[in-house]
């Protein structure tokens, strides 16, 4: 029997959980320049695994309560609202007719939350922006806000301070019904990333974190983290999906350390969601820090990458200084298929353990919901650095995207909500130059 779930995915754009367009912006700094909040709900389709589907929706709210201090808030909320507006997905239509009962709604909401620490450490970025609404007090309670208005049953954020975690988020979302997990940065950060999901929907079957800094590998030097949960819904156990929660590297100079981060992540996904020669649904949410115009998203989308010829750093094809066959240390063991030494020997293909051949591959093929050919093509925006961008993701594995019959992929997109483009950053929100 086809049973149909139905994942409404939620996603934050970064730009201050204040709503509140600054009065300028500090133009050549980073994406936390501004925040502003916003929901995406992707519906797909997916028959999983075996025979189970799932469902994406995308879906968006844009305002927090305000009080009388941010009227000047009210316009900028109904631009946004009038920007972010439904679309469907191409081929939603095809799905068939499903019945009461046989399927589950869930949202996934991914939402790079500002620590504050950062935020007060690096106060020329906001030297633009109100005073009072960069205060932790307003921002945690609009952040709040808009959790709770939300209702996403998964809730994947980053940037979230340890002592946030346990004062503020995890007392928040267990009082709603939540189950959380948290893990921080290495070398004790300040900050990490959070995962909860509604008890009433959901059970955790696996939870495995992976912690990016190696020791003694100049690639692997930063403290960056990945949180994978793997949930199975109540109402059919053994139909398992694959959560995955990130914030990568952000320096825009280090792309061989992004790459490097990608492929012990794949790595570690490619272990935990295997299972019977093939993987569980995955849904891939996070702050990547990399543009859809770089390598790296192609990697990620296309499940390739000659790494050979490129410069060291950037992995652009005009460096004097280039990577080479090997890119990192075989003392690891994870193959240039973005696999553990030690799973490819457990399913008896040790011929896969390819190493140094100049060329990365993985196996999960991935698909952005901001990126979907199923939407009409558009440069969209999450945040300002040095120009618009898109550098927050939520993707998806796209197995069986090619059949013809949305209701047997494992995951099909049928509705978002769309973000902005980057002419609607430019008309709506001018950069102080």
């Amino acid at each position: 029997m086809i049973q149909f779930y139905s994942c409404r995915i939620v996603s934050h754009i970064k730009l201050v959980p204040a709503l509140q367009i600054p009065r300028g912006i500090n133009s050549k700094k980073m994406k936390r320049s501004m925040e502003y909040n916003n929901y995406n709900y992707y519906q797909y389709t997916s028959s999983g695994h075996e025979a189970a589907n799932y469902h994406f929706r995308e879906y968006h709210t844009s305002t927090a309560r305000f009080d009388s201090r941010h009227v000047r808030s009210q316009g900028f909320d109904r631009t946004l609202t009038e920007i972010r507006k439904w679309e469907s997905a191409t081929d939603c239509q095809k799905l068939k007719e499903r019945q009461e009962g046989q399927f589950l709604d869930f949202t996934i909401m991914s939402y790079n939350v500002l620590a504050q620490q950062y935020l007060e450490t690096m106060p020329y970025l906001y030297s633009k922006c109100y005073r009072e609404d960069l205060e932790w007090p307003i921002r945690q309670q609009r952040l709040l806000d808009q959790f709770k208005e939300s209702e996403a049953d998964i809730v994947c954020l980053q940037e979230v301070e340890a002592e946030h975690y346990y004062e503020t988020y995890l007392p928040f979302f267990q009082s709603q019904g939540y189950y959380g997990t948290f893990k921080q940065k290495t070398r004790k950060k300040v900050d990490g990333c959070a995962t909860f999901f509604k008890r009433c929907k959901f059970s955790l079957k696996g939870e495995h974190s992976l912690e990016m800094r190696k020791n003694g590998k100049h690639i692997l030097n930063r403290d960056n983290i990945a949180l994978i949960s793997i949930l199975a819904p109540l109402k059919n156990p053994s139909k398992e999906i694959c959560i995955v929660n990130t914030h990568l590297l952000y320096n825009p100079k280090r792309e061989d350390v992004r790459l490097a981060q990608l492929q012990l992540l794949l790595a570690e996904i490619d272990h935990v969601a295997f299972r019977d020669a093939t993987y569980l649904p995955v849904v891939f949410c996070g702050d990547l820090n990399l543009s859809p115009s770089s390598s790296l998203y192609s990697f990620l989308s296309q499940g390739r990458l000659k790494y050979e010829h490129l410069e060291q750093k950037k992995l652009t094809n005009n460096g004097s200084k280039i990577i080479g066959k090997t890119f990192l240390p075989k003392d690891l063991h994870i193959s240039d298929s973005c696999q553990h030494l030690k799973a490819l020997e457990k399913r008896n293909c040790i011929e896969k353990a390819v190493f140094s051949s100049g060329t990365l591959t993985h196996a999960l093929a991935f698909k952005s919901v901001y990126n979907s050919d199923k939407f009409p093509k558009a440069h969209m925006a999450s945040t300002y650095q040095n120009d618009w961008t898109l550098v927050d993701y939520i993707l998806y594995s796209e197995n069986g995207e090619e059949l013809d019959e949305p209701e047997k992929r494992e995951l099909t997109l049928l509705k978002r909500l769309r973000l902005p483009t980057d002419e609607d950053c430019k008309k709506t929100w001018p950069i102080a130059q």
